[in-house]
């Protein structure tokens, strides 16, 4: 299953490492996904997303989940190792990629794609995830 609207669909837990955009963790929010989002480099900065009438709250959580279904990203690929070991150590079955280049001259997709699927995951990075989380949204 590598269609990118039924891989988020399944998924019941997405952690955030970094976005471009807060609308990443408030669009994943939105479609009712559990939302768990890396803040910063410890695990105190760990935050969950949640709704609370009608409003996205970010609330400090302090501690890493011991699993999702899925791990999205925005980091550079001097980090890839450190992504994908994050990714494997709560054994989500896709990384999703936020590129920070324009999808179709992303020099880097190749190498990304080729790690994620070394290490057993699904590799997504296109389109971006916030755009299928609208879209589940209002299904």
């Amino acid at each position: 299953m590598t269609e990118p609207r039924e891989i988020l669909r399944n998924a019941g837990h997405v952690v955030v490492q970094d976005y471009p955009s807060r609308d990443v963790p408030d669009a994943l929010t939105r479609a009712g996904l559990q939302v768990t989002i890396y803040g910063g480099p410890t695990e105190a900065d760990v935050l969950a997303s949640e709704l609370r009438d009608d409003a996205i709250v970010h609330r400090t959580i302090g501690r890493y989940p011991d699993s999702a279904d899925l791990f999205s990203t925005y980091r550079p690929l001097a980090e890839i190792d450190t992504v994908i070991a994050a990714a494997q150590r709560l054994g989500v079955s896709a990384l999703w990629r936020q590129s920070p280049a324009d999808t179709d001259d992303d020099p880097d997709r190749d190498v990304w794609r080729a790690h994620a699927q070394a290490a057993g995951l699904t590799y997504l990075d296109s389109p971006p995830i916030e755009e299928i989380a609208r879209e589940l949204a209002t299904d």
